[in-house]
């Protein structure tokens, strides 16, 4: 999916409500909604410092990859990967990584899991659990964390493990 939104009339700014996002339960579900860019930025990788600043930007582009396989009469199970990134269509210094380049392929972040889906024929309930294997913001030639992947750290678990409810499906 790619989706571009700009402000119109002497706004130069779109408001909040109307400006694209990434990660969550039904775009890349490896990570938290709103947590993923514009770019490579990331505040919280930058000060140190746990911020929940929503991160949005103007250009959206993301991709899905969902095996479903049934496991018993109504219950499905389901493994994923997702990748995308928003990026600012217009240079901002508050958000420095964030424009939209060239380089929008090394700048997605890819996230995969496993799901389990309750299929009730006129509702479908979806429960995931995702992680980050591909995190933009890193440096280049860092930005894939599958060695870094480690369950048994609960400090790990608690940064990385997203878990996901929704009703229907992701796409």
């Amino acid at each position: 999916m790619a989706d571009m939104v700009s402000p119109y009339g002497n706004s130069r700014v779109l408001p909040n409500v109307k400006q694209l996002f990434s990660g969550g339960i039904s775009s890349v579900r490896g990570f938290n909604a709103r947590m993923i860019g514009p770019g490579t930025y990331n505040e919280r990788y930058l000060t140190g410092r746990n911020t929940y600043i929503e991160m949005l930007g103007d250009i959206k582009l993301e991709g899905n990859v969902e095996l479903r396989s049934k496991l018993y009469e109504f219950i499905h199970g389901a493994v994923f990967v997702d990748a995308g990134n928003v990026w600012l269509s217009n240079e901002n210094p508050e958000f420095p990584g964030g424009r939209f380049s060239g380089k929008f392929l090394s700048e997605l972040a890819v996230g995969t899991g496993i799901g389990l889906r309750l299929d009730f024929s006129v509702i479908m309930v979806r429960l995931d659990v995702g992680i980050p294997v591909r995190k933009p913001w890193l440096p280049e030639g860092n930005r894939w964390v599958f060695d870094q992947i480690d369950f048994g750290n609960s400090t790990w678990r608690r940064e990385n493990i997203v878990f996901g409810f929704a009703i229907g499906y992701p796409f």
